[in-house]
């Protein structure tokens, strides 16, 4: 039976098997406490051509791969040590 609950910011840190979806692979998908959902697209960023829009998208599902698990206050700590 499929998990039918909705996708809470707690499980956002937690997502895992990021894939790219939708038109050309403009959008991002994963999976949310063994629920699948949309987490973000690039579809109507107009300024960027198809290309930039696929690449995009490719890169934001890289990182969030990178970032599972981490919270957003880990993963700001991160940035300010890396500056």
């Amino acid at each position: 039976m499929a998990n039918t609950a909705s996708i809470e910011s707690k499980d956002i840190d937690r997502a895992t098997e990021f894939s790219l979806s939708g038109y050309n692979n403009a959008g991002v998908r994963a999976v949310f406490n063994e629920k699948e959902g949309g987490f973000c697209t690039t579809s109507y960023s107009y300024s960027m051509s198809q290309e930039a829009k696929s690449y995009s998208a490719a890169r934001i599902a890289l990182l969030l791969q990178m970032a599972s698990g981490l919270t957003n206050e880990q993963i700001s700590q991160m940035m300010l040590k890396n500056r």
